[in-house]
């Protein structure tokens, strides 16, 4: 979703930065223009940084196993993540 959005954001802000030649009283196109490429940069930074926290979550395995030590009364538990 962020992805998408950033993407909109740059290609919409940078045709009012560099395509756009009108002037208009009190409202400056081009820096508006470079804030929403700004805007557009930070929301792809976001779907990167989330992306990432997926694929880490998706990979992460956790095992464990429960034996009963020699004695007979104590049980062991082996965890390992992966």
């Amino acid at each position: 979703m962020f992805a998408a959005l950033g993407i909109i954001l740059i290609v919409a802000g940078a045709i009012l930065s560099f395509a756009i030649d009108r002037h208009t009283e009190g409202v400056d196109l081009v820096t508006i223009g470079w804030i929403m490429i700004a805007g557009g940069g930070l929301a792809l930074l976001v779907a990167i940084v989330q992306g990432a926290g997926y694929m880490s979550l998706s990979k992460s395995k956790v095992h464990s196993e429960r034996h009963l030590s020699s004695d007979g009364q104590h049980v062991v538990e082996d965890t390992e993540t992966a």
